[in-house]
């Protein structure tokens, strides 16, 4: 059982990850997943096997863990809501229900598994998507290789080639770091990711990157006392300061280093469209997942000049605004902070580095959804790795006070 357990549990997050979706997707698709339905299917089943796991085998600790981490809950419940006034009902209620098995799995996987143990099978994944991504891109370029010479091998578009490498890269990195055994493979893993997220040409990805590995050093900074953090922190934040002006100051130049206009490729035009579009439904959105696929989101593709439809807006808090609406938006926000006070917690508590993968995932998804989109990702990997920590960071405090959780949810030990 345990073993049929891990292989549907494995298939959900190579799923999850986007692999495969370079061989089969639809071009003139709004999402990687659209217009699949052997993939949507797939993700259906898997949730539904899941929903009769925890039914019928951890229901008692299910409920508690989703009554005392309360924000996913109210949050899935609102985005449903929104299906009430969507501009494409249809589409907003499918998808809801898709974020809804999302995040019944990222449960399922907080009360599984430690922060160790899912960032061995996020790499795990990624590591797999990262070969077969090099095998395409060798041989099978028409696959693997954009017609302007972007890699995204088995990934559609090339951004997703690119995030998932940047999340294997700081995976793989974080690993080689806390482990010695099997640091080389691990070693040689992370530089083929930093290879192939170059090739995806993703700028968003590489800058990222390079911010989380910048940052990485400052987690010492946790275990500090109160007045030399803070020290620290006036000094990292004259730095920002001063890197900030110099960046406003230089900017054209840099952005050339990596290819980009003073635009950021059209998004600082996108977002001004997207802001208006705001303003016109501020507190409720005009639904969750529909705006792109409505008469509204066509008069924004046109405005905005792309030579493509725009799939989304680019940054991934406008999206949930344009989506959710405030409401949503701040619902989202809530549990975000709540989110980093209990990692900063609980990487200060314990000195190993995988135990502050709670907070770098959280960093990492904030600074990727700046500029462009991964919150309330359906059946995507990122988003349910965010919320799968969420639920164990409530775990860890909870299960302290709750007998009844420690007796009936067992710890998986997952070892790759």
């Amino acid at each position: 059982m345990r073993n049929l357990e891990r292989i549907m549990l494995f298939l959900l997050l190579i799923l999850a990850s986007g692999a495969g979706q370079g061989i089969f997707a639809v071009p003139s698709a709004s999402t990687s997943s659209e217009g699949q339905p052997l993939t949507q299917i797939a993700f259906g089943l898997m949730y539904l096997a899941i929903f009769l796991f925890l039914l019928f085998k951890f229901r008692k600790s299910a409920l508690f863990l989703i009554q005392k981490e309360r924000w996913t809950a109210v949050l899935c419940l609102w985005v449903l809501a929104t299906t009430l006034w969507s501009v494409n009902p249809g589409e907003t209620f499918r998808r809801a229900l898709a974020l809804v098995g999302t995040s019944m799995a990222a449960l399922y996987i907080g009360m599984r598994y430690e922060p160790k143990q899912q960032l061995k099978m996020i790499a795990l994944v990624v590591g797999l998507g990262a070969v077969a991504s090099l095998a395409a891109g060798l041989l099978f370029p028409g696959i693997g290789i954009t017609m302007d010479g972007s890699w995204q091998g088995i990934y559609y578009p090339k951004n997703s080639l690119g995030r998932m490498m940047a999340l294997g890269a700081f995976s793989f990195a974080l690993l080689a770091l806390g482990q010695r055994r099997h640091r080389g493979v691990r070693v040689a893993m992370f530089l083929l990711c930093c290879v192939l997220m170059v090739l995806s040409r993703s700028a968003t990805a590489v800058v990222v990157s390079v911010l989380m590995f910048a940052l990485l050093p400052f987690r010492k900074a946790l275990y500090l006392r109160i007045r030399p953090r803070l020290a620290l922190a006036t000094v990292f934040g004259l730095f920002v300061v001063t890197l900030g002006f110099y960046g406003m100051e230089n900017s054209d130049q840099i952005l050339k280093a990596f290819g980009r206009t003073s635009s950021l490729t059209g998004r600082i035009p996108l977002w001004q469209i997207v802001v208006k579009e705001i303003a016109a439904r501020p507190l409720r959105g005009y639904g969750f997942a529909s705006f792109w696929s409505s008469w509204e989101g066509e008069r924004v593709s046109e405005a905005s000049a792309w030579d493509v439809a725009v799939p989304h807006a680019h940054n991934g808090f406008l999206e949930v605004w344009l989506g959710i609406g405030i409401i949503g938006l701040a619902i989202l926000v809530i549990g975000l902070l709540r989110n980093f006070i209990s990692s900063m917690r609980a990487a200060k508590a314990n000195r190993e580095i995988d135990q502050a993968w709670p907070l770098l995932l959280l960093v990492f998804t904030v600074l990727y959804n700046l500029t462009e989109t991964s919150l309330l990702g359906v059946n995507a990997l990122l988003w349910m790795a965010y919320v799968a920590n969420s639920f164990w960071l409530v775990r860890t405090a909870e299960e302290k006070k709750s007998a009844v959780y420690l007796e009936e949810v067992p710890l998986v030990v997952y070892s790759a």
